[in-house]
């Protein structure tokens, strides 16, 4: 913030258009110091000359009621920047805490969610390893299945040969 923005806020945006400036003179200073400020007053100075002590048929007297009048303005823009500081850092402190809160149900609602997808994926993998469990199932059954049909087979192929025998025995008896 800039000199001309703290005079601003400090004694007011009219600082530059006051009508009558008053000059300042410091004993030790050789030449005046212009104070754009209405109504101020130096307080040290040498006796005779502007902002002294004594003063010759009242000119350059020192104008106490405007400058208490001036410090009580500037105080109070004083207080008032101080409660616009403190209000606006309040609300950054509500904004920053509002922030925090989001980023930790954020957070949470992240962590609630890996532990989802862990858990559905961990579901995934059992159900894939019962998939694979219940397909080799299915192989040996139809193994087992094929081992059958082909037992089936030869025992009919078997039977067949031992009725044939029969019959040509039988024959044999029966012709003899």
């Amino acid at each position: 913030m800039n000199a001309a923005a703290i005079d601003a806020l400090l004694l007011g945006p009219s600082v530059e258009a006051c009508a009558a400036p008053v000059v300042v003179v410091h004993a030790s200073a050789e030449a005046p110091i212009d104070v754009r400020a209405k109504n101020a007053v130096a307080l040290f100075g040498e006796p005779g000359r502007p902002g002294g002590t004594s003063a010759p048929d009242g000119v350059n007297e020192p104008d106490w009621p405007g400058a208490i009048q001036l410090v009580r303005d500037v105080g109070a823009r004083v207080r008032r920047v101080r409660d616009l500081a403190q209000d606006l850092s309040q609300q950054s402190q509500a904004l920053i805490q509002r922030s925090l809160t989001r980023a930790e149900a954020a957070e949470e609602r992240a962590r609630v969610a890996e532990a989802a997808a862990q858990s559905a994926m961990r579901r995934a993998a059992k159900a894939e390893k019962a998939a694979r469990l219940a397909e080799e199932s299915a192989r040996a059954a139809e193994e087992q299945l094929q081992a059958a049909r082909a037992g089936e087979a030869e025992a009919r192929l078997w039977l067949k040969q031992l009725y044939a025998c029969l019959r040509d025995e039988f024959d044999s008896l029966t012709e003899g």
